[in-house]
């Protein structure tokens, strides 16, 4: 009988195994590069998804507003409303010096105040005191007559609100305080008393205001504003025997403009 040689089929063998040794390698290799896409896809999207969170937590920070304080030093006139100086009190029968004109006057003042950011810059809280002068005085030839001058010096506390514009800002507010008036020069002439000199009295006062600023940059800024303010005065007099007098009473109303400028910090 004749022998086979071996060699032809291991030959064989062998290369099956080798054959499905290649696929499974070519298999391992597919599965590798899917993984590797996969992988690098998801990387891509966390990256995207970092990359666009950046600049939506900017916007958030950006868009809370700083806490804004300011000084601001300004010229204003007054226009009062003609209210009628009075004169009576302890024992004197009141007299009204009916067609008492008020004067007005140009003043200054002094506001310093500040916008807190924790309410988006849109409420602010001011303080200021302004003074200005004025005249009393009645038509001539009537009595009884009134002829006197009138230094008025206002300490107030305002609350504000504004529109928070990048360039113009209109704002309106109240406010509260009290004014010092005096009034000196005094000659006050009635059927019953004649009265010269001067005499100061403090009051509760209030007002009313709207006004702009306009921004010249980052810090400066000019503005104007308009106020409606109010108070009554009671000045207090002594008889020629020391004793107390009559008193000399105005209700003062007046239209107040002013204007201008400010720094923030």
């Amino acid at each position: 009988m004749a022998l086979r040689s071996p060699q032809p089929e291991a030959a064989a063998f062998a290369h099956q195994v080798i054959c499905k040794k290649g696929e499974g390698a070519m298999l391992l290799l597919r599965v590798v590069l899917c993984a590797g896409v996969v992988l690098g896809g998801s990387l891509g999207l966390l990256s995207n998804g970092q990359a666009q969170d950046g600049p939506a937590q900017e916007s958030g920070v950006s868009s809370l507003r700083k806490t804004e304080a300011y000084i601001a030093p300004y010229l204003l006139g007054t226009f009062p409303v003609d209210k009628s100086l009075s004169l009576g009190g302890n024992g004197v029968g009141n007299t009204p010096f009916l067609g008492t004109n008020i004067q007005g006057s140009a003043g200054g003042g002094l506001k310093a105040g500040v916008y807190p950011g924790a309410m988006g810059g849109v409420i602010g809280l001011e303080g200021e005191v302004f003074g200005h002068g004025g005249k009393l005085k009645t038509p001539g030839g009537a009595f009884p007559s009134a002829d006197a001058n009138l230094l008025v010096i206002n300490s107030m506390v305002n609350l504000l609100l504004r529109y928070p514009g990048d360039t113009i800002q209109p704002y309106v507010g109240a406010g509260a305080g009290v004014s010092y008036a005096q009034l000196r020069d005094l000659n006050l002439q009635t059927n019953f008393a004649s009265l010269s000199g001067k005499g100061s009295d403090a009051a509760f006062a209030y007002q009313f205001l709207a006004g702009a600023r306009a921004y010249m940059n980052k810090q400066l800024y000019l503005f104007g504003e308009y106020k409606y303010f109010g108070s009554a005065y009671d000045w207090k007099s002594e008889s020629s025997s020391g004793g107390s007098g009559p008193t000399t009473s105005l209700t003062f109303r007046t239209h107040i403009v002013a204007a201008g400028f400010g720094i923030t910090f």
